[in-house]
């Protein structure tokens, strides 16, 4: 079962937008989106959820499908409108993912509310952006990245374009964007559940411009993040694919290292996309 196009108050009068997927009684997981998307960003397939009584609650960050755009936000901030969230959802105990760009929120949520969170997956995991971070990074990640931390103008406009091309035609733009990934996601992107899930969360992303997108890359994603790695107490899983050309593996190793608590799966054939192949294995480890 799923309920997609759902809201909430917060406390300063931002409307917060939500889905849930699976069971609905089930054990909750909040699950942070990637870059560029949406609370619409799950597996096509959702019986896994259902077959392991897990609840999947995905969240629409500011300025993105139908959560208001907050204009000083943080990444802590937004761990604070999720804390809002379950606690009107009257849940107290909960496990996070994060994919990708999601993984900073992911594990500011970890990090803010040890006694809520009992578990974190970083799947495919955006690292802290910095000098140790930026060597191992593609040349057409860095550039985008390199462009979005000095020249955030740029960006607003790359972004401007980009949600235009998307309102016309989708599946064009999509094709464009999506060329950068490796191979094995190349193989993963020839399903087409997978490029209508794509297609629906990126599309979505946009719904109200592009103003969301290009605050959260600029000001948030490669600054500071105002939380250190090592003072996280919740257990952090990560899972990376050793051949995703989006982020780089090393990354993970990288925040494994610096985390207390944490353990890395890798897997050497795959690449950014390994939920599409992974979500039942990902998500049940949640709930242990």
């Amino acid at each position: 079962m799923s309920i997609i196009n759902q809201q909430i108050i917060l406390k300063d009068g931002r409307k917060l937008g939500f889905a849930e997927y699976g069971n609905l009684k089930g054990y909750p997981i909040v699950y942070c989106h990637g870059s560029q998307s949406s609370r619409l960003e799950m597996h096509y397939d959702m019986s896994f959820a259902i077959e392991n009584d897990l609840r999947i609650i995905t969240i629409d960050r500011p300025g993105h499908g139908i959560s208001d755009f907050n204009p000083d936000g943080t990444i802590l901030d937004f761990a604070k409108d999720v804390k809002q969230l379950t606690e009107h959802l009257k849940i107290e105990s909960f496990s996070a993912a994060g994919m990708s760009a999601g993984s900073p929120f992911a594990l500011g949520i970890a990090y803010l509310f040890p006694r809520n969170v009992r578990k974190t997956a970083i799947i495919s995991g955006f690292a802290p952006y910095d000098d140790q971070s930026k060597k191992h990074l593609s040349k057409e990640v860095k550039i985008m990245l390199n462009l979005a931390r000095r020249f955030p103008f740029l960006l607003r406009l790359m972004l401007r374009i980009q949600a235009k091309q998307l309102s016309k035609n989708p599946k064009k733009a999509l094709k464009g964007f999506l060329k950068i990934m490796s191979e094995p996601d190349q193989e993963i992107l020839q399903n087409d559940a997978v490029m209508g899930i794509i297609e629906q969360m990126f599309t979505e992303a946009f719904r109200n411009g592009s103003e969301g997108v290009a605050y959260e890359i600029s000001r948030l994603l490669v600054r500071d993040w105002e939380f250190n790695l090592n003072k996280i107490q919740v257990p952090i899983a990560f899972w990376q694919g050793e051949k995703d050309n989006n982020v780089p593996h090393k990354w993970a190793e990288l925040m494994r290292n610096e985390i207390p608590n944490a353990t890395l799966k890798l897997f050497p054939e795959e690449g950014h996309l390994i939920i599409f192949e992974h979500a039942e294995e990902i998500f049940t480890d949640l709930k242990d």
